[in-house]
């Protein structure tokens, strides 16, 4: 018998009743993985019983939940170069029928408006008023306190699709666009925000001292410097440290909106989507 002879035979016990019996065969599809997911699907199509349903949906989710983990975690392995990727593998598992195609060329064509407009001899400060200009201007991107409690704010595709984000999902795209224009901003971990940070001469592992200044992309892009940032921490009555001042790398980042999202979805009482996205830290 081949191995899809076997996974076909196993789905078709999917409506096993006795739970310790599917139990069994639940785990023995999907040790087959991503093979298994195009015969489940085809399965849901056909004439079967609620129960029987709910659990290859089930299948299918935790299968897909399992490729991100591994994907996620080879993308720290490999370097982490590009920020934008585990929020494409978060996004696609959230928004499965989210045009991604079309959230990529959006992202492109930014970088590319940005380009057409960047001398390269300008000062930092005016290549971040081009920047500034192409996503808060001609892009509309802007920063509202209404999506800092919603969970589906902080996956970018959202951002995409309402114009409208968080301190994380805007600072995250801001990112994503300098990386793709070799432009050094960083990510800036304070308590209850985040911010970016532009780094002089491009280095590789900047550490605090690097920072030329620093950058608010929940307010259209404004800069900020180390006083202002030292009144934001005193205002919320915390003494500073290094590290609020001190740039992140890019799986700092994506644990930072990990853990932002656990925090967010378990305020909302959605605790099952918290506890799958604690797998991926």
């Amino acid at each position: 018998m081949t191995a899809i002879n076997t996974l076909n035979n196993l789905i078709k016990l999917t409506d096993e009743p006795d739970e310790n019996l599917y139990s069994e065969i639940a785990k023995n599809i999907m040790y087959f993985g991503a093979t298994a997911i195009p015969l489940l699907k085809k399965n849901l199509g056909r004439n079967i019983g609620y129960i029987q349903k709910e659990r290859i949906e089930s299948l299918i989710y935790n299968i897909e939940n399992h490729i991100i983990i591994n994907k996620i975690q080879q993308w720290k392995n490999n370097g982490a170069s590009n920020i934008l990727e585990p929020c494409l593998l978060l996004g696609k598992h959230r928004f499965p029928h989210t045009d991604w195609s079309m959230l990529t060329f959006q992202l492109m064509l930014m970088v590319e408006q940005i380009d057409q407009e960047l001398n390269r001899t300008i000062t930092p400060l005016e290549q971040i008023k081009v920047i500034n200009h192409i996503i808060y201007n001609i892009n509309n991107i802007n920063g509202n306190i209404s999506t800092l409690k919603n969970p589906d704010f902080y996956y970018i595709n959202t951002l995409f699709e309402t114009r409208i984000g968080n301190p994380l999902s805007i600072g995250i795209l801001y990112i994503s666009v300098a990386q793709r224009l070799n432009i050094p901003i960083y990510g800036i971990n304070l308590p209850q925000h985040f911010v970016l940070a532009y780094i002089k001469d491009n280095i590789k592992m900047p550490k605090a001292e690097d920072v030329l200044f620093y950058i608010n992309p929940f307010n259209k892009g404004i800069i900020l410097t180390k006083n202002e940032i030292l009144h934001y921490l005193k205002g919320l009555g915390i003494k500073p440290e290094n590290k609020h001042f001190s740039p992140m790398n890019n799986i700092q980042i994506i644990n930072k909106l990990l853990r932002t999202l656990i925090e967010t979805c378990s305020r909302a009482g959605d605790y099952k989507q918290a506890q799958e996205l604690t797998l991926l830290l």
